[in-house]
C-alpha cells in the first residue's frame, strides 16, 4: 500500500480546483460571449424587422396615404378617396345655372315637313287647312372644312407731281412678309399645343382636316415662339401681381425632362393669377432666381419643403391634404392608433369652417380653444404611443426615426401653420390649387413626351401661365390667345 503525504493531497487538492477555477473562467468567458452575441443578434433583428417594415412600407404606399401619383397605384391597388360624403344628391345643385338645350326664338334655318293627305282615309289636305306647327330644334355647328380666307392687301404708289417722290402706302400692324399665316390660324395653332396639349403633328392634321390649310410642325413651333415672344411683359405683370399680393398663394414644384435631364417646374399661382418656371434645381436656388419668395409678404400656401420655411417676411400655411394622406399611412403601415383620431378632427375642423365661411372670418375663440386642445391631447396620446413602440430602437443614436415620430414632430412644431385655416377663413385647407395648376404639365408630358430644350419647355410654361390665367379671370381663352398677335394684346393683370 502506498503512502501518499498530507502535503501531496493537498497539492492535488488545489490543483483540481485550479482546474474547476479554470474551467468556471473559460465557461463565465463563453457565456458573455453568448450573451453578446445574443445582444448583439436581438440589436440586429429589431434593425432589420425595422428595415423590413420600412421596406413594406415603401412597396404598400399609394395616392391615398402618401404625396405618389394616382398613375402609379396600377390595376389592382385599390385606394380610398381622402373626400367625404357630402350629402348632396347627384347633379345640379340648388342656385347652379343650368345648361340645358332650350328653343331659340330667332333659328337660323327652317325646314318645312309637309303632310298632304290623311293618314287614314287618304283625303288630301291642303295648306288652308294648317292648324299649328310641332316644333323640335337640331343645335349644331356649321360645315367647318372650308377654304382658307386669302385677303390681299394692296398699298398704293403714287408719285409726287410736283417733287417727283414717290410715296407708298402703310401696311396695317403685323402686315411685314408678302404671303403670311393670319392671326386666327396662328392663335388656333397655339391653342391646340398649350392649351389642349395636342402634339405639333397632330396639330398640323387637325388644322388641314378642318380648313385645308397644310402647316409644318416647324411653322407650328414659330407660332408658338412668336407668342412666347409678346407674352414676355404680360407675364412680368403676372409675376408682380403675384409678388405683391397680400393674401394666400400657392406655391408648388414637380419634376420634368428637360433635353433628358431632370428638372423641376416652380408655380406660384393664387385664384386670379398663374406663374411658372422652370430651373434646374429644386431647393433656395431656385426659388432666389425666380424671385417671388424673397418679396414676398402674403400668406405662402405649401408643403412642408424645408426651403419656403426659410423665408421669414410671410405667413406659412401648410397644406393639410399631405398631412391627411401623411396620416392614413400611420394607420395602415405603422397600425398606431392615434392617426385616425388626429385625421378626423382636422376633417371635423374643415367642416365647421366650411359651415361658417359665408358668415364670418374665422371661427369662434371657444371653438378655436376646444379644438387646439383635442389637437394637443391627441399629440400627447401620439409621443406617448409612438415611444412605447420605438423606444429600444430610438436608444441607437443613429437609428432613423419612425414615420410616426417625424410626423408627431411637425404635427407640434408647425401646430399654427396647420391650423391657420380656422383662423382666417382666406387661408385654404391644402395647397390642391398649386397641385392642379401643375397636373397640367404632367399630362403634357404623358401626351407629348418631354421637352426637348430649355426653350421649348420656357415657351410651355409662359403660355401655359397666361391661359390658366386668363380662365382663372373668366375670359375666352382662345380670343386671348388671338389678340396677342394683334396691337392691342389682353392683360389679365388690367381687366
Amino acid at each position: 500500500m502506498t503512502y501518499v503525504s498530507e502535503g501531496k493531497i493537498i497539492e492535488i487538492y488545489n490543483q483540481g480546483i485550479s482546474q474547476v477555477i479554470d474551467a468556471i473562467q473559460k465557461l463565465t468567458i463563453e457565456i458573455r460571449t453568448q450573451k453578446a452575441e445574443i445582444k448583439a443578434l436581438c440589436k440586429e433583428n429589431k434593425l432589420l424587422t425595422k428595415r423590413v417594415l420600412s421596406l413594406e412600407s415603401q412597396v404598400n404606399k399609394n395616392s391615398n396615404n402618401s404625396s405618389k401619383p394616382p398613375s402609379s397605384d396600377g390595376f389592382k391597388k385599390k385606394t380610398k378617396s381622402l373626400r367625404t360624403k357630402s350629402g348632396k344628391k347627384p347633379g345640379g345643385q340648388n342656385g347652379h345655372e343650368s345648361s340645358t338645350l332650350e328653343l331659340s326664338d330667332n333659328p337660323d334655318q327652317i325646314e318645312i315637313h309637309s303632310v298632304s293627305n290623311c293618314d287614314i282615309c287618304g283625303e288630301s289636305l291642303p295648306d288652308e287647312m294648317l292648324e299649328n306647327y310641332i316644333i323640335r330644334q337640331v343645335v349644331d355647328i356649321p360645315e367647318i372644312k372650308v377654304k382658307p380666307k386669302v385677303t390681299e392687301h394692296r398699298a398704293e404708289v403714287k408719285i409726287c407731281p410736283k417733287c417727283r417722290r414717290k410715296n407708298t402706302g402703310k401696311f396695317p400692324d403685323g402686315i411685314t412678309n408678302t404671303v403670311q399665316y393670319g392671326e386666327i390660324i396662328k392663335s388656333v395653332g397655339v391653342y391646340l399645343a398649350q392649351y389642349q396639349l395636342i402634339p405639333y403633328k397632330r396639330c398640323s392634321e387637325l388644322i388641314y382636316d378642318l380648313f385645308s390649310i397644310s402647316l409644318s410642325e416647324g411653322t407650328m413651333v414659330n407660332f408658338n415662339n412668336s407668342c412666347h415672344e409678346k407674352l414676355e411683359p404680360i407675364e412680368t405683370n403676372i409675376k408682380n401681381s403675384i409678388t405683391n399680393h397680400l393674401g394666400a398663394v400657392h406655391f408648388d414644384e414637380t419634376g420634368i425632362y428637360i433635353d433628358k435631364k431632370r428638372q423641376w417646374l416652380h408655380v406660384a399661382s393664387n385664384d386670379k393669377y398663374t406663374y411658372y418656371e422652370a430651373n434646374e434645381k429644386r431647393g433656395k436656388i431656385a426659388t432666389e432666381k425666380i424671385n417671388i419668395l424673397p418679396n414676398f409678404r402674403g400668406t405662402a400656401v405649401h408643403d412642408c419643403f424645408k426651403t419656403y420655411h426659410s423665408y421669414t417676411d410671410c405667413k406659412h400655411a401648410l397644406c393639410n391634404a399631405h398631412i391627411l394622406r401623411e396620416l392614413n399611412a400611420i394607420t395602415e403601415l405603422e397600425q398606431q392608433l392615434w392617426a385616425e383620431p388626429m385625421k378626423k378632427l382636422l376633417i371635423e375642423i374643415k367642416k365647421e369652417v366650411d359651415l361658417n365661411w359665408n358668415t364670418a372670418n374665422a371661427l369662434t375663440s371657444d371653438k378655436i380653444e376646444a379644438f387646439e386642445k383635442r389637437y394637443t391631447k391627441l399629440l400627447k396620446d401620439g409621443f406617448d404611443e409612438d415611444y412605447i413602440a420605438n423606444s429600444e430602437l430610438y436608444d441607437e443614436k443613429k437609428v432613423k426615426r419612425s414615420t410616426s415620430l417625424n410626423l408627431l414632430n411637425r404635427l407640434s412644431a408647425y401646430k399654427e401653420q396647420i391650423l391657420t385655416f380656422m383662423y382666417d377663413f382666406n387661408i385654404p385647407f391644402d395647397n390642391n390649387l398649386a397641385e392642379r395648376d401643375l397636373r397640367m404639365t404632367k399630362v403634357k408630358q404623358k401626351i407629348s413626351g418631354t421637352f426637348r430644350s430649355l426653350e421649348g419647355a420656357n415657351s410651355f410654361t409662359r403660355i401655359r401661365g397666361y391661359v390658366s390665367t386668363v380662365r382663372k379671370n373668366g375670359l375666352n381663352t382662345l380670343d386671348c390667345i388671338r389678340s396677342i398677335f394683334t396691337s392691342n394684346p389682353v392683360d389679365p393683370t388690367l381687366v
